[in-house]
């Protein structure tokens, strides 16, 4: 990788001094949330946990998109793991779309992402899996590579709402602040400083998955 919902908190202020010219303008002016089910990667029953990311931020739309779609015993996003692991491994793009497909979501995994098309998908009522880089510092940010899903939109806070299976990221100096389970929950990720870490390599540069 250049890897109605509860009441949105944040993740502190952040200085207006870090910008990214990508960003700043793209957000509508009212504010939106889907009513999304938060899954965290940090409480599997599999030893995949740690390494799950992208299975747990598509579970999580999967199961709002298609309600019950992974029910059963254990946790929601360990079964769509087990599903996805039948057409290769977590990290994999093209086996979450193909896991996707198998619950009636078509997907396409892109690389040209732009706020304005995650506000377009909310604004249809569909969650956006984005992938980002969550190490170093914003200026620099580099990966691995961490997958997340966007929920919604808080023009008032210049932020994005974020389902983070890993917990609350810190977008300045890069690392978790927490990782614990639902401490990832809602969270306002600023369009400045997190669109700096999805869009590494410019405008329209950002990984995300177009789900319909």
């Amino acid at each position: 990788m250049p890897s109605a919902a509860t009441t949105p908190k944040g993740s502190g202020p952040e200085p207006l001094g870090v910008f990214c010219p990508a960003a700043m303008t793209s957000l509508p002016t009212a504010p939106l949330a889907l009513a999304v089910p938060h899954f965290s990667q940090n409480d599997s029953a599999t030893t995949q946990g740690p390494r799950m990311c992208f299975s747990s931020s598509c579970a999580m739309a999967a199961a709002f998109l298609r309600p019950g779609c992974l029910a059963g015993p254990g946790q929601a996003d360990d079964r769509y793991l087990a599903l996805v692991q039948r057409h290769g491994d977590s990290t994999d793009a093209h086996a979450q779309v193909a896991a996707l497909a198998d619950l009636g979501i078509r997907a396409r995994f892109r690389q040209d992402g732009r706020i304005e098309q995650l506000v377009a998908q909310l604004q249809r009522g569909i969650p956006c899996p984005v992938g980002w880089l969550h190490h170093g510092p914003v200026q620099a940010p580099r990966g691995g590579g961490h997958w997340s899903l966007v929920i919604g939109v808080d023009p008032a806070a210049g932020a994005l709402l974020m389902h983070d299976p890993n917990g609350d990221a810190d977008l300045l100096a890069g690392g978790y602040r927490s990782t614990a389970p639902g401490s990832g929950r809602s969270l306002r990720y600023s369009e400045r400083n997190w669109g700096r870490r999805w869009m590494v390599e410019g405008p329209g540069s950002g990984w995300w998955l177009e789900l319909s």
